[in-house]
């Protein structure tokens, strides 16, 4: 009798273990999905060069530069409008700039001229700064992709914030074609813009910028 007694008190425990085993089973298979999941990393869509706002923060700066630019030279000089920066090429950025300030230039009776042959002064833009810089502060979990998973995790943030500077400084400098000869040397132009956007508990969302948004 006793040894049937322990005999039959040991199915339980045979089938606890077996419970048990499964379910480390499962966990183990679940944990390393996630694993692989998480390794997947997060894809980001590709983007333009410039996003809307970081074209903004840039255009805006340069705009509040321009209110005290002039040159001392006679009306309707016929001036060649140059710019040159850091980046290694010539870039779109600095087209830009050479263009809106080139303008700014010939609302104020310059004729912009385009041959260097056609020109009596030559307006050199020397851009110090004209990009933007963006800093993230994120609380909750990133949204991923796995190559296992046929749909990715949406991101859940307890706390987002997404801040977006733009720097503009630049002077320039006017120079007779003919000679070479320094007319004027500017001082620095500088601005700068922000635009700042949050999330609170998922979902709540506010934005702070000086920019002014189209409608």
């Amino acid at each position: 009798m006793k040894c049937g007694r322990s005999i039959g008190s040991m199915k339980p425990t045979d089938d606890s273990l077996k419970k048990a085993t499964v379910f480390m089973a499962r966990f183990l298979v679940v944990g390393t999905l996630l694993l692989l999941s998480g390794c997947g990393g997060i894809r980001e869509p590709g983007k333009p060069l410039r996003t809307a706002i970081e074209q903004l923060l840039l255009s805006q700066a340069l705009e509040r530069t321009l209110d005290n630019v002039s040159l001392p030279l006679p009306s309707h000089a016929a001036i060649l409008v140059e710019a040159a920066g850091l980046t290694r090429d010539y870039s779109p950025d600095q087209e830009y700039a050479r263009q809106a300030i080139a303008g700014h230039l010939t609302r104020q009776g310059f004729r912009l001229v385009q041959r260097e042959e056609e020109a009596t002064y030559r307006v050199r833009v020397l851009l110090q700064t004209f990009g933007t810089e963006r800093g993230v502060v994120f609380v909750g979990t990133p949204s991923v992709q796995s190559v296992l998973l046929p749909l990715p995790i949406p991101e859940i943030a307890l706390y987002k914030d997404v801040k977006e500077k733009g720097y503009v400084r630049w002077s320039l400098n006017v120079l007779e074609r003919a000679t070479g000869a320094l007319i004027s040397s500017s001082p620095w132009y500088a601005a700068s813009t922000y635009y700042s956007e949050y999330t609170v508990l998922f979902f709540v969302t506010f934005r702070l910028t000086d920019l002014e948004l189209p409608e």
